[in-house]
């Protein structure tokens, strides 16, 4: 399945934005805090049914766990790190709206909130009831205990992300249903600094001795065409660590020692092959990759995407990168979507290309970064 457009409300720096026409391979852009790597963490969260490992991935990647003393928007949530998800740093009442991701903004969305709940007691036990409006709260006995959670509901589903008791705990699913119906079954990403070591060694052990291994292989090849083979090791101090054999050298080599686009290249291969039947999202897809081999990695990304079927998502800053994907685009012209995100009073907007009007842009030099 492939997500045909996407709508976003209250997320990070948004308000409300809807691209409508996404294809397969999608490449973002736009300057600096135009919101490209808050989308690419968008799809993230939706295709993972806003999972709390995910949440706990984002937050680490933006240090967002540090938290000032003295700003309590409600009781008990002072630390809690999911006020940055939402627009102004803030987490919503139980009765505000939090913010909203969905396919477009016709259809229900997966809406991330606080909810408030009290405990009632019944003949099987004690059931969660949710309070449903602020006057509800309001007027109830202060003998009653309340908890406050952040959770992600979509339609019959609720999830509880976080509470004012528990805190926030990634390894804990905490469910009043089952997981939201529009998860993918892979999602990968590759950060801006790349996938840490330890994922890359379990990412390698997943393709390893499988047809997929070879492709990954054969895409090392684009930039270091002596490469024959690959493989993890374990070092002195217990890290895994990829080595390669080279065509005429005797020696096994580190993969980094090849240099950084050698190691986008594995990065970017590795996430790809994983991510069958599911999302790959590539933040600033051009990082150490030299502009003379940017459109040989595109071509295999059309190319690889249909035929293991993943959907592709990508942002960039750098002109020659659109240039290479708009030349690979044209050779797979209903495969691929460009859109730039910009700011326009306060408010960021996109404006979507087709495959015509990137072209001609680029063609007279318009600048649409």
């Amino acid at each position: 399945m492939l997500l045909p457009s996407f709508y976003l409300e209250n997320f990070r720096l948004f308000d409300k934005l809807e691209v409508k026409r996404l294809g397969r391979v999608n490449l973002i852009v736009g300057r600096n805090n135009a919101g490209k790597s808050a989308f690419l963490e968008a799809v993230y969260i939706y295709a993972a049914g806003a999972d709390t490992e995910v949440f706990s991935e984002l937050i680490q990647s933006r240090q967002e766990h540090w938290n000032p003393r003295g700003q309590d928007n409600i009781k008990g949530f002072s630390f809690s790190p999911f006020r940055h998800f939402f627009k102004g740093h803030k987490i919503p009442l139980p009765n505000e709206s939090g913010f909203k991701l969905a396919i477009s903004k016709n259809v229900t969305a997966l809406h991330v909130k606080t909810a408030a709940y009290v405990s009632e007691e019944t003949d099987n036990g004690f059931s969660r009831k949710k309070l449903n409006d602020s006057e509800e709260i309001e007027n109830l006995s202060t003998e009653v205990e309340v908890e406050v959670y952040v959770v992600a509901e979509q339609e019959n589903n609720t999830q509880l992300l976080f509470s004012e008791e528990r805190g926030f705990d990634p390894r804990r699913r905490l469910l009043l249903n089952k997981k939201h119906s529009n998860s993918f079954s892979a999602i990968q990403l590759v950060p801006t600094q790349g996938i840490s070591d330890r994922k890359t060694a379990q990412l390698w052990d997943a393709v390893n001795l499988t047809d997929l291994e070879k492709v990954v292989i054969d895409g090392l090849k684009l930039i270091e065409t002596r490469l024959l083979g690959l493989a993890f090791v374990e070092d002195p101090r217990n890290e895994r660590l990829p080595l390669v054999k080279l065509q005429d050298q005797e020696e096994r080599v580190p993969l980094k020692s090849l240099g950084d686009g050698v190691t986008r290249v594995f990065h970017i291969m590795l996430a790809l092959v994983n991510a069958k039947d599911g999302i790959l999202l590539i933040d600033e897809f051009e990082n150490g990759l030299h502009w003379t081999v940017q459109e040989s990695v595109w071509r295999v990304l059309f190319q690889m995407s249909a035929r293991l079927n993943v959907q592709v998502f990508c942002t960039t800053h750098s002109r020659d990168c659109i240039m290479a994907f708009d030349t690979v685009w044209q050779e797979f012209e209903q495969e691929g979507a460009f859109f730039r995100l910009y700011a326009h009073d306060s408010e960021i907007r996109v404006r979507e290309y087709d495959l015509e009007t990137l072209s001609d842009s680029l063609e007279t030099d318009v600048d649409v970064r």
